[in-house]
């Protein structure tokens, strides 16, 4: 290993430490050798409260072990560890992890399939996930510039030597009192200087410092210099709060600023933070899992009419001292159909495939949502877990009164092969 590394990739629940036997520590995972100065770095995020959720002790104290977060995080010496998806049976682990936990966050954001991903000229290798995002943030900002910019009138309050406007009398004789060849008005101005504009180019600038890309940097200046006119957002939270997507000709924005919000206020499901942490874009990997599976069971059912999918429902039980929230609920003719439960959970014992306490919230799904119309159909209950070198089939079960337990195995690869 080079000295000099700054990129380190591993996979969730991968380790990462000083010595070369780290590597080799466990196979199931890929880890990797990080240099002195990047480990003590990473080790001082892994102890804060919010770091903690993400690295973890291993060998006491010799590792650091990855959790369930996947995505990239940069420290303020310029070192960076990416945590990938652990996929079944990946030979090309990196390439496919990457381009799979994109596809995941073009779903989570209901963002297009992008060019660049699925073009044959791309590839995700030696690429930094962080670069790739900005290649995506930079891709929309493209189609917003060659549509051309949106411009709006925006309200303004100045003193001026001449009355245009609204002559605003208390600002006027507080601001004046001497300049009496001033006038303090307020008047609307036909400017680029909407909100959303000056998020975009306070994204670039900030960005401009971010990236190491060649390439990307090239971008952001280009795309700066069409923004000339722009001014920075100083209180992006407020002007967040007042971008409007959804006016005529703004639907272009609404991608650019999703990206924007990543950047800006690292909206990811966690904010992370530490003093040796400059930049954390990271994601729990059981929440993509599941958003996954919504997409999934929408897309397999969308020709169905009499279908309605449901999304973590809420019922409460026993005088409503308890509450089960399903991950799914799906309804047929009004009458509920099918309960269901995502698990990113690596299945890899085939003396024990699943946990009891899955099986254990089942059962009470079937009690408390089952239809009270014995003439109805039956209530079928599934469990989706990521597929595994144990299990890659459906496994079915019986329960009372002829109701279905299907256990589904998802093949996250699958997400490569769609546009």
């Amino acid at each position: 290993m080079k000295k000099c590394d700054k990129l380190y990739t591993i996979t969730e629940y991968g380790y990462i430490g000083i010595d070369n036997s780290v590597e080799t520590y466990n196979t199931k995972y890929t880890s990797k050798q990080v240099c002195k100065e990047a480990y003590k770095e990473f080790e001082i995020f892994a102890k804060t409260d919010k770091g903690k959720d993400v690295l973890g002790f291993a060998r006491n104290g010799l590792y650091l072990q990855a959790k369930n977060y996947v995505g990239t995080i940069q420290t303020v010496s310029g070192y960076t560890l990416e945590i990938l998806p652990k996929i079944y049976n990946n030979d090309e682990e990196d390439d496919h992890s990457k381009a799979i936990f994109i596809k995941l966050l073009e779903i989570l954001y209901k963002l297009p399939s992008y060019k660049h991903t699925g073009s044959a000229n791309f590839s995700f290798d030696n690429k930094p996930l962080l670069e790739i995002f900005i290649t995506m943030f930079l891709e929309e900002v493209g189609i917003i510039i060659k549509k051309g910019l949106k411009s709006d009138y925006i309200s303004k309050e100045e003193n001026e030597k001449f009355l245009k406007g609204k002559l605003l009398i208390s600002e006027h004789l507080k601001e004046n009192y001497i300049h009496k060849e001033r006038i303090f008005v307020k008047y609307d101005e036909y400017s680029l200087n909407r909100v959303e504009n000056k998020i975009i180019k306070t994204t670039l600038h900030y960005l401009l410092k971010v990236s190491r890309s060649f390439d990307n940097q090239r971008l952001i200046r280009q795309y700066f210099e069409h923004m000339y006119l722009v001014e920075l957002s100083y209180s992006y939270d407020a002007d967040f709060k007042r971008c409007n997507t959804n006016i005529r000709g703004m639907s272009i924005y609404k991608n650019a600023l999703i990206w924007a919000k990543v950047f800006l206020k690292k909206e990811t499901f966690t904010q992370f933070f530490g003093d040796t942490i400059a930049f954390a874009i990271l994601y729990p990997m059981e929440k993509l899992f599941e958003n996954y599976v919504e997409y999934y069971l929408k897309q397999k059912y969308k020709k169905c009419k009499n279908i309605q999918i449901s999304t973590q429902v809420k019922k409460t039980f026993v005088k409503k001292l308890f509450e089960l929230k399903p991950d799914f609920v799906i309804m047929k003719d009004n009458n509920n159909y099918i309960v269901a439960d995502a698990k990113w959970k690596l299945v890899d014992d085939d003396k024990n495939l699943f946990s009891q306490s899955d099986f254990y919230q089942l059962f009470a799904y079937h009690k408390v949502f089952k239809p009270q119309d014995d003439n109805s159909q039956k209530l079928s209950l599934r469990l989706y877990y990521p597929m595994s070198d144990n299990f890659t089939k459906c496994i079915r079960y019986e329960y009372c009164d002829e109701t279905k337990i299907i256990v589904i195995p998802v093949d996250m690869k699958d997400l490569i092969n769609q546009t």
